[in-house]
């Protein structure tokens, strides 16, 4: 069953004053093929959360993929990965890099701006054509172990955290559960850091547990996407630790070790108080339905 929703049909717009129905475009903009294999760069976070210094109009990302160039443009979760958007794309599209250099005609567009804007640009260098749908598919649904209530390593988000710059690293050994709320850095979106041979780290701040629920989707390795089913509203702040190397089909743990961490399900329910029950669901896939190499400039 797909209902599509289409994103990228409406041609461009360039002044910032235009209605909310019109996009934006760069006032000028240039793609350029990168070969040096250096390292990924841009003057502000190319991802799905809020971090934004205003950089006065200017653009700048080297050495990008259009995978993450669509990521950043699209916000795009990693359920909608689901429907197979790795395995669709050309070759290229996963492998080459690209430098992109833009500057808007205001001086200080905000970062959905600069979003809006990056579509326009793919829309015209790379003739990208997408929508979005959803899909019923098996999944994961989340719920509470106990009313209203999650657990020690889930909690609502203090709203006199300030998301608009980021934190400092806590101080090194500090146990997973005084971190709530202190890791990671920046705010909206999720982070994973590996913290000994075998233990992950999972963590976010100022998150709804709809993206929650998102960011941990192949966390466990399952081959299901996690819906939120807990009923909780607002955002939290979380961080989950667990075993990265004792996980089988769906999570299930295999032979444990002394050495290891809890499990993925057991961390779940042990850290952030979240049961997790197989059931149909419908989720949002991400689908490109046209994408060519950008010509030289």
């Amino acid at each position: 069953m797909i209902a599509p929703e289409c994103l990228a049909q409406s041609p461009a717009q360039t002044p910032s004053s235009m209605p909310a129905n019109h996009k934006l475009e760069f006032d000028v903009a240039s793609v350029r093929e990168n070969k040096s294999g250096g390292p990924a760069t841009s003057n502000f976070p190319l991802d799905r959360g809020g971090a934004y210094s205003s950089t006065g109009g200017a653009f700048s990302a080297t050495n990008q993929s259009l995978v993450g160039l669509l990521i950043f443009a699209y916000k795009i979760n990693i359920s909608e990965f689901r429907g197979g958007l790795m395995n669709s794309l050309p070759g290229w599209a996963k492998m080459d890099r690209f430098d992109v250099n833009a500057r808007a005609a205001s001086e200080n567009p905000t970062k959905e701006d600069m979003r809006q804007m990056m579509q326009s640009l793919l829309e015209d260098r790379f003739k990208l054509r997408v929508h979005r749908e959803q899909r019923q598919m098996p999944v994961f649904g989340l719920y509470l172990l106990k009313p209203v209530k999650g657990g020690p390593q889930l909690k609502p988000h203090n709203l006199s955290s300030s998301c608009q710059a980021a934190l400092p690293l806590p101080a090194g050994g500090t146990p997973a559960e005084k971190m709530v709320g202190l890791w990671p850095s920046g705010c909206g979106d999720g982070t994973e850091r590996r913290v000994s041979k075998y233990v992950l780290r999972e963590g976010g701040r100022d998150m709804t547990m709809s993206a929650i629920a998102d960011w941990l989707t192949g966390s466990g390795e399952s081959d299901r996407p996690f819906l939120d089913r807990t009923g909780l509203s607002g955002t939290f702040d979380f961080v989950l630790e667990f075993d990265s190397e004792s996980l089988g089909r769906e999570g299930v743990s295999s032979a444990a070790r002394d050495d290891s961490g809890p499990t993925f399900m057991e961390a779940m329910k042990e850290q952030l108080g979240l049961r997790v029950e197989k059931q149909d669901g419908f989720i949002g896939i991400f689908v490109v339905d046209n994408v060519e190499y950008p010509p030289a400039n």
